[in-house]
C-alpha cells in the first residue's frame, strides 16, 4: 500500500479581513474526491488553548508527527531535538535543546508568533548578540531559520525537563501573558530569568529599532517551549518496515525528518504553476519509491485573489495528476488535510484510495464537513483510521 498526504496550511498574519483556503476556490478535483471518497474534520480539544479572540488554537507540530505515525508521547516527536537536528546542531548527552522563538510581545502579552515574519539574515544578527552577551559554556544559541532557532543548555535545573509538560508553542499563546503560560516551578523560574535577561537586549537591539521604524513588529521576545535531550531514535524504516519521505520548508518538519530518518526534500517557494507542476514531478518520484509520502505546502500570502488561485492551481495542477497516477501503482490512498487557520478548531480532511470505507459529503462548506460522521479528536486517530493500523 502507498499513501500520500498532502497538508496545506495557513501561514498568512492572522487578520479578519483574510479569507479561508476553502471560502470562494474552485476546488473541482478535491470536491470530486470529497463526493467519491470520504471527508470529515479533525476536531481539536478546547484544552489545547484558545487564541485572543476565542478561537480554539490547535498544536500543529503534533499534528506534523501524527501525520508520520507518531504519537502524543513519542519521544521522537520532541520539538527541541527535533529543532536541533533542523539546524544540524550537535547536542552532548547531557544537554537540552529547547525550541528559541523570536517573537513579538506587547504589554507582556504575546501578539506575534513570527516577529513579523523576520527573515533569517535579520534573525541571526540578533541570536549573534544574544550569544555575545548572555552565552556560556553551558548556554548557546544555534541559528536556525527566520523566527525559529535553538537554545542549548547544559544546566542541572532543566537536564529532566518534560517537554510534554513545559511550556507550548507560541501560536498556541497568542493573546496571553507569556509570564503565565511558563510552566510551574524550578523550570518556570529558570526559563524566565532566561527569557527577561533576553528581552532586555532584545528590546534596544538596532535590528528592531529599525523594524519599529518601517512599521513591522520587532522581534522583542524570546520564547522557549519544547526541550528536551536527545535521544537515540528509531528510524520509521524500524517503526513500520517502509520507506518514508517528506516534502516541505517548515523548519521543525524538517528537523523530524532527519530525526526518523524520512527522506526528506525542500518545498516550492512559490505557489505559481511552473514550481507547482514541477514539484508533482518530484512528488512522482517520491510515490515510487516510498510507502509513504507526506508533501507540506504553507500558504502565506494575504490577499484573498492570491489564495484563491494558489489553491486552485494545488488542486489543477498537482492533486489531480498525484491521484490519477497512484492507482497505476498498487494498492493507494490519498489523503488531503486543509490546515486553516480561521476554522477555529476544526481541520477538514478528504481522503481516498483502494478499500478506504466511504464517507462522501455534497460539498467541502464547513457545514457539510460538520455534518460528517467522520470525526477525529487527534492526528494520531486519523493516521490509525488512514493505515488501518497498516503502518503501525
Amino acid at each position: 500500500m502507498r499513501y500520500v498526504v498532502i497538508r496545506c496550511e495557513d501561514h498568512a498574519r492572522a487578520r479578519e479581513e483574510t479569507t479561508s483556503l476553502l471560502a470562494g476556490a474552485k476546488m473541482a478535483y478535491l470536491e470530486h474526491l470529497a463526493h467519491a471518497g470520504a471527508a470529515g474534520l479533525i476536531r481539536a480539544p478546547s484544552a489545547r488553548g484558545r487564541t485572543r479572540r476565542g478561537d480554539i488554537a490547535i498544536d500543529r507540530f503534533s499534528l506534523h508527527c501524527a501525520l508520520v505515525g507518531l504519537g502524543p508521547h513519542d519521544p521522537a516527536a520532541a520539538p527541541g531535538p527535533c529543532a536541533a537536528a533542523s539546524a544540524n546542531a550537535q547536542l552532548a548527552p547531557e544537554e537540552t535543546a529547547w525550541c528559541c522563538e523570536l517573537v513579538t510581545h506587547q504589554d507582556g502579552k504575546l501578539v506575534d508568533p513570527t516577529a513579523g515574519h523576520i527573515t533569517t539574515k535579520e534573525s541571526a544578527i540578533l541570536i549573534q548578540a544574544l550569544n555575545d552577551r548572555l552565552g556560556s559554556e553551558t548556554r548557546r544559541w544555534e541559528v536556525g531559520c527566520d523566527a525559529h532557532h535553538i537554545l542549548v543548555l547544559n544546566d542541572p535545573m532543566l537536564g529532566d525537563v518534560d517537554w510534554r509538560a513545559s511550556s507550548r508553542a507560541p501560536e498556541l499563546l497568542v493573546g496571553r501573558s507569556w509570564r503565565r503560560n511558563l510552566p510551574h516551578g524550578t523550570v518556570g523560574e529558570r526559563l524566565r530569568e532566561i527569557v527577561e535577561d533576553a528581552s532586555n537586549l532584545l528590546e534596544t537591539h538596532p535590528v528592531n529599532r529599525v523594524r519599529i521604524d518601517l512599521g513591522e513588529n520587532p522581534a522583542n521576545l524570546l520564547w522557549l517551549w519544547g526541550g528536551a535531550q536527545a535521544q537515540p531514535q528509531r528510524s520509521f524504516r524500524e517503526r513500520t518496515g517502509r520507506s518514508g519521505a517528506v516534502v516541505s520548508n517548515g523548519f521543525l518538519l524538517r528537523g523530524l525528518a532527519r530525526t526518523l530518518g524520512l527522506d526528506w526534500k525542500p518545498g516550492p517557494r512559490s505557489l505559481e504553476e511552473a514550481p507547482i507542476q514541477h514539484l508533482t514531478q518530484t512528488l512522482a518520484g517520491l510515490v515510487e519509491r516510498h510507502a509513504l509520502v507526506e508533501l507540506h505546502l504553507e500558504i502565506e500570502t494575504e490577499d484573498p485573489i492570491e489564495r484563491l488561485c494558489a489553491m486552485e492551481r494545488i488542486d489543477q495542477h498537482l492533486l489531480k495528476p498525484v491521484a490519477e497516477r497512484l492507482p497505476r501503482l498498487g494498492p493507494w490512498r490519498l489523503m488531503v488535510v486543509i490546515d486553516d487557520r480561521r476554522m477555529s478548531g476544526a481541520i477538514p480532511v478528504i481522503a481516498i484510495g483502494t478499500d478506504l470505507p466511504p464517507a462522501p459529503v455534497g460539498s467541502l462548506t464547513a457545514e457539510q464537513l460538520a455534518a460528517s460522521p467522520l470525526a477525529f479528536d487527534d492526528g494520531p486517530a486519523l493516521f490509525s483510521w488512514l493505515t488501518h493500523g497498516d503502518m503501525e
